[in-house]
């Protein structure tokens, strides 16, 4: 019992980051959620790009959210769903006219990438 007291500081050490981090929610909820309950949509579909299918955008109580369909190889043709958050319109925007007229991967890095979600 004496040893149990003394290593009980030390598990909680261990395993506070973990537990901690249960209490957030999962991307997959943000995805279910923003993809259920949007204010406003509008999609493209990036002809000729070799890394995206479809990226749409939401917004959801003036928020804004990116799902990006990214290829895992060239003959993926649906991709695998990644939400982005804190996308503005206008950073949504420039993305789409960019992509249209240059690359949309290139522009996909330029104006959405780094907008990962805080979720797990």
């Amino acid at each position: 019992m004496k040893y149990f007291k003394a290593i009980l500081p030390l598990i909680f050490i261990i395993f506070l980051p973990r537990l901690s981090n249960g209490q957030g929610i999962s991307c997959q909820e943000v995805y279910e959620i923003v993809t259920e309950n949007y204010d406003y949509k509008d999609t493209v579909t990036p002809i000729g790009s070799s890394m995206l299918t479809r990226v749409t955008y939401y917004t959801l109580d003036g928020d804004g959210f990116v799902v990006a369909n990214i290829k895992r190889n060239e003959y993926d043709f649906r991709g695998t769903p990644y939400i982005f958050c804190g996308i503005s319109s206008q950073r949504w925007a420039r993305f789409k006219n960019e992509g249209m007229f240059n690359s949309w991967g290139e522009s996909f890095h330029a104006y959405i990438r780094d907008y990962t979600c805080n979720c797990y």
